[in-house]
């Protein structure tokens, strides 16, 4: 009775350490390959959340005055492009920070028009497009990402951020004869350039008081 119980206890034993190993040699390799190829979606929507009070706003914060780099512009544009321009590669577009208060002239559909001194610009507030605010930021770059696509969500995300959090608000409450201060990203063609039409992409509108 004894040999049998030992015998009994014995073969339990031999079947329960099967069991661990063949867990440990089975299952947890099974599950962490399973994990290791589980591909995770790259969200822009929460990138973009999560960066915009903390870093993107903070980057704009030390934007030049508009009327300053159009002044800059108009004396020496080759010098002005390669101190404060942001590019994706070699080429004449350029994507500057900026930011300025002006008196509002016009409500337009598609802008609000602002007279600053003896320049007047737009401030879109429709067509919200392009990559100039997530290029202008400096903070962005397309090596960082291995899918194109990933990179260009992050503008899609920033441009749907502003046109649903950023132009509705000041858009209920502005009216002409208000004076506003802004801050955005311009799109310029250092072949082609014209001062004379500046549209700025809005980060931040404030009416003051």
């Amino acid at each position: 009775m004894i040999m049998m119980k030992t015998g009994v206890k014995y073969a339990v034993g031999v079947v329960i350490a099967g069991i661990a190993v063949y867990n440990s040699l089975y299952f947890r390799p099974l599950d962490e390959k399973l994990a290791e190829g589980q591909e995770i979606a790259f969200d822009a929507t929460a990138l973009v959340e999560e960066m915009w009070g903390n870093e993107l706003l903070a980057v704009y914060d030390s934007a030049t005055d508009i009327r300053v780099l159009l002044e800059r512009l108009k004396s020496d544009p080759e010098s002005t492009f390669e101190q404060e321009a942001q590019a994706l590669g070699i080429g004449n577009i350029g994507y500057f920070k900026v930011k300025g208060e002006g008196k509002v002239l016009e409500l337009n559909e598609n802008n609000v028009l602002l007279q600053l001194g003896d320049q007047s610009i737009e401030i879109e507030t429709e067509f919200i497009f392009g990559n100039a605010v997530r290029d202008a930021s400096g903070l962005i770059r397309i090596n960082d990402y291995d899918e194109t696509s990933d990179f260009n969500s992050i503008s899609e995300a920033i441009n749907d951020k502003i046109r649903k959090e950023v132009i509705p608000a000041f858009r209920a409450k502005v009216s002409t004869e208000n004076t506003v201060s802004f801050k955005g990203a311009l799109e310029l063609n250092k072949a082609h350039l014209n001062l004379s039409q500046i549209e700025v992409i809005p980060v931040s509108l404030q009416i003051l008081p």
